[in-house]
């Protein structure tokens, strides 16, 4: 009996392991559903006026380079190197005339107008600064960026402007961390002083095996129920 007991302890341990979150490896993330997590297009009162934000953690770079063919393992490792110490996020921001027509923003103006934070698990707010001086080397890979997102988005990628977060705290504690719960807030304001906000939620889900209900969908990384059962899911 007590043998049998043990067998079924060890089964249960087995199924909470299984069914508990697990990160994926970069590799088999799904970098379509990713970069949707990642982008907000910011909302206001004004209807004239866009603005759209891509954070890009070094997570995003890890899954891009890796499940990229023509990137070496030397080159690869050697970008990660210098990004893995920052935190980027790609901004674009414009009016828009009455006919459509779109006038960017210099990344001077955006930054001018942009307030950023993140608030933890612990609803503790950090404001962040953005980095004026950075690496030569990170000025080199942002050069190189800047032509591809011209080449795939067009004219909004041409004026998408590179930006680099301070998300560190004294001690070099990662503050925006994309595993961990917590709300990124992106502000922006227009030549006008009208404010648009956009919000990023973490964790994020394309970053974890997903779990799954009784039903056998998929379960989001943040429920911490199943919707369609009611049954209190697995941490």
């Amino acid at each position: 009996m007590k043998a049998y007991k043990i067998v079924v302890l060890l089964v249960i341990v087995l199924i909470n392991f299984m069914t508990a979150t697990e990160k994926k490896n970069p590799k088999d993330i799904d970098i379509d559903a990713l970069t949707t997590e990642l982008q907000a297009t910011l909302k206001g009162v004004d209807q004239n006026h866009f603005a759209l934000v891509w954070w890009m953690p070094y997570e995003y770079w890890d899954a891009v380079f890796t499940q990229d063919p023509s990137i070496n393992e030397t080159d690869k490792n050697d970008m990660l190197d210098v990004l893995k110490e920052v935190t980027l996020m790609a901004v674009v921001q414009a009016d828009v005339s009455t006919f459509g027509a779109f006038k960017f923003y210099s990344i001077d103006e955006v930054k001018k107008r942009i307030r950023l934070s993140f608030s933890d698990q612990n609803s503790k707010k950090y404001d962040l600064e953005l980095l004026e001086e950075i690496d030569p080397d990170l000025s080199i890979i942002l050069s190189v960026f800047k032509p591809i997102l011209s080449s795939a988005m067009g004219n909004l990628g041409q004026n998408m402007h590179f930006m680099v977060i301070n998300d560190k705290t004294s001690d070099g504690h990662r503050i925006i961390d994309p595993y961990n719960s917590g709300i990124f807030s992106i502000n922006l304001e227009d030549k006008s002083g009208n404010v648009f906000k956009a919000e990023i939620e973490t964790p994020l889900n394309s970053l974890f095996i997903p779990r799954k209900c009784p039903n056998g969908k998929d379960a989001h990384i943040s429920w911490k129920y199943c919707p369609w059962t009611g049954e209190k899911l697995e941490e």
